[in-house]
């Protein structure tokens, strides 16, 4: 089972990006929704890391439903249940290398929240949360590419 370095996976996002705006710009020109850019997206990602499991909208967290501490008042929810937008992992184990949110111009909204998963999701602190992605990243889409990536590594913007 391969490893992959921050820099592996950090390149590896940006050449799916890239086939993403190649073969695909047709989605953002016409404002498509957001889980089909996110789902042409997550394809690319699974021929990179052909040695994960690439799914999106992912609820489970072994057999449970995936809940980060806290989430819910951040988005006014009545649970902490969450379904990040693309994961790179292996399904019912640990190994969680990579965690993304996407926003599209329809969907800025929940922009911050999203933001605030990143964060959760890749801190190491069994209090809020137990997923120790190795990164996260918040991608913002626009009608012509990309407007915004940030990384996301420990709980911090990176």
């Amino acid at each position: 089972m391969k490893k992959y370095s921050e820099l592996e996976i950090k390149e590896k996002v940006k050449i799916a990006l890239s086939m993403l705006l190649k073969n695909d710009a047709f989605l953002l020109e016409h404002d498509v929704n957001e889980r089909s850019i996110s789902h042409k997206l997550a394809e690319y990602l699974q021929q990179l890391f052909p040695d994960y499991d690439v799914d999106c909208e992912y609820n489970r967290k072994s057999l449970e439903v995936k809940k980060l501490v806290g989430i819910a008042e951040c988005r006014n929810s009545p649970t902490d249940n969450v379904s990040p937008d693309i994961i790179v992992h292996h399904r019912n184990s640990a190994d969680n290398v990579l965690v993304i949110e996407v926003k599209t111009p329809k969907s800025e909204s929940a922009e911050q929240q999203d933001k605030k998963k990143l964060e959760l999701f890749t801190k190491d602190d069994k209090a809020s949360s137990d997923y120790h992605y190795s990164l996260g990243v918040f991608i913002k889409f626009s009608k012509n590419g990309i407007d915004l990536i940030e990384w996301y590594k420990d709980g911090q913007k990176n």
